[in-house]
């Protein structure tokens, strides 16, 4: 099970942005997605959508929706904990 992992315009901003340490980090979060992007002690479904999930990076998460079909992982959001439940989806 192999998925591809592409991030929004949006999120790959916050990326390039980010500390080296905490940028290495989610580098780990990115290649888990790629393999199964639904199993692992840090993601959670998120309640009240289909196919949307967040993966715990520390105090950092990582907000994301799988495509199933096209096996394509959409990160939409990268922020602190506070900030990305904000927004929506």
């Amino acid at each position: 099970m192999s998925f591809k992992v592409k991030l929004t315009k949006a999120a790959k901003k916050v990326y390039i942005k980010l500390a080296p340490k905490l940028k290495m980090g989610l580098e780990k979060c990115l290649a888990q997605l790629e393999y199964d992007p639904k199993v692992h002690r840090n993601i959670k479904k998120l309640k009240g959508y289909d196919n949307d999930y967040r993966y715990k990076v520390g105090g950092w998460r990582i907000m994301y929706e799988i495509d199933e079909a096209k096996k394509i992982v959409i990160v939409y959001e990268i922020g602190p904990r506070g900030d990305v439940y904000k927004h929506g989806h």
